[in-house]
């Protein structure tokens, strides 16, 4: 039998850019968790643009998009070719208009970048299955977080154009394109140092590129970084963030506490997300823990979501962190006005702890001396 010729549907650019979306022929088909549909994937990418473009829909006006038969190869090359003359005629009709400017280069609304994000995680992500290869639960353990997720985290944190955001084990990068998709950020980085997900993200890194100039999207400036986050190299980036997201569910003591000793040098006012809280939601200041990272912390929970991360099977909590250093501040202000206030009735506050430990030391001074 003669091996079947690649007849490849190639999609081009409603923002007029020279990249192009390409399936090869027979497309993949869905099944399986990661297996991803690439019927779907095109009849989806029509429907954004027709969004985006309403001038484009009327292309498309007696076609029911909900039924087409995506394995059939007629069908589907009219359907791209139709897509291309109307995406070609509009881009030629805006060339040398201010259209394009006032169209392009917005960021994405939050369901388009979900479905950039799909397509770029299935062109990157050959074999989803070798990312979960890792030993369960060691600090190697990928944890991929969902668009929702972020999404919540987003709104929960109430993110500003004036953050700069780290991910701290950052996978094959979907959490930072998710944030770099989403906001004009001052800077927005991901440090991962497991070799799988770090040679995923470099080609989650070009395909989002590529993408996100097919639909002209904006993006803020981004890096992914192959390295482990714990060297003094990258110790700077993570102590001038003011927002710092760490899946740490499955990192041990070691990794959390030397991680306590970055966040220690943090602004004030500077968030950290984490999957595994720092310090406990309960935490009050004694003064046997002044030196622990909760005397400079608000710590609560996000609310969790549903089939949050896809390597456990029970919804994850998130906790959110508020650098406040006031916190000890006022705890020594107090110490200081109970000083004050016990020196001004001495004798009179003393407690009868204090009592009762003069006398036994009087007591003990007495023995003494009779022997």
């Amino acid at each position: 039998m003669a091996t079947p010729q690649v007849k490849d549907l190639v999609l081009r650019s409603p923002a007029g850019s020279s990249e192009v979306v390409t399936f090869s022929w027979p497309l993949q088909v869905g099944s399986g968790q990661d297996k991803h549909d690439n019927g779907i994937d095109i009849i989806d990418t029509i429907k954004f643009v027709c969004e985006e473009l309403p001038s484009i829909s009327s292309a498309f006006e007696e076609i029911n998009l909900n039924h087409i038969d995506t394995a059939c190869y007629k069908t589907m090359t009219n359907l791209v070719d139709r897509f291309n003359k109307a995406v070609d005629s509009i881009v030629a009709l805006e060339k040398g208009t201010s259209l394009p400017a006032e169209r392009l280069n917005k960021f994405a609304h939050p369901s388009l970048l979900r479905h950039i994000l799909q397509l770029v995680y299935n062109a990157a992500v050959l074999d989803p299955d070798k990312l979960n290869n890792y030993e369960p639960f060691s600090p190697e353990v990928y944890g991929e977080t969902s668009y929702e997720l972020v999404q919540q985290m987003i709104k929960h944190v109430n993110v500003t154009n004036d953050d700069t955001f780290i991910d701290l084990g950052s996978g094959v990068g979907q959490v930072v394109l998710q944030m770099a998709g989403s906001f004009p950020l001052k800077a927005c980085v991901g440090i991962e140092k497991a070799d799988t997900p770090a040679r995923y993200a470099e080609r989650m890194d070009m395909y989002f590129r590529q993408f996100m100039a097919w639909f002209g999207k904006r993006y803020c400036d981004y890096k992914l970084t192959k390295g482990d986050f714990l060297v003094d190299e990258h110790r700077e980036k993570i102590t001038s963030s003011s927002l710092v997201f760490v899946n740490n569910f499955a990192f041990g003591p070691n990794v959390d506490h030397q991680l306590k000793e970055r966040f220690a040098d943090l602004r004030d006012g500077a968030r950290i997300v984490s999957s595994k809280s720092f310090c406990p939601l309960n935490f009050r200041i004694t003064d046997r823990n002044l030196s622990d990272i909760g005397t400079i912390m608000h710590v609560s929970e996000i609310p969790p979501l549903k089939g949050s991360v896809s390597w456990t099977c029970k919804p994850v909590s998130y906790y959110l962190h508020t650098i406040d250093r006031t916190i000890l501040e006022r705890y020594f202000q107090r110490l200081k006005t109970q000083k004050g206030a016990e020196n001004d009735h001495v004798g009179s506050t003393r407690t009868t702890r204090d009592r009762a430990k003069r006398e036994a030391n009087n007591h003990a001074l007495n023995n003494h001396h009779h022997h």
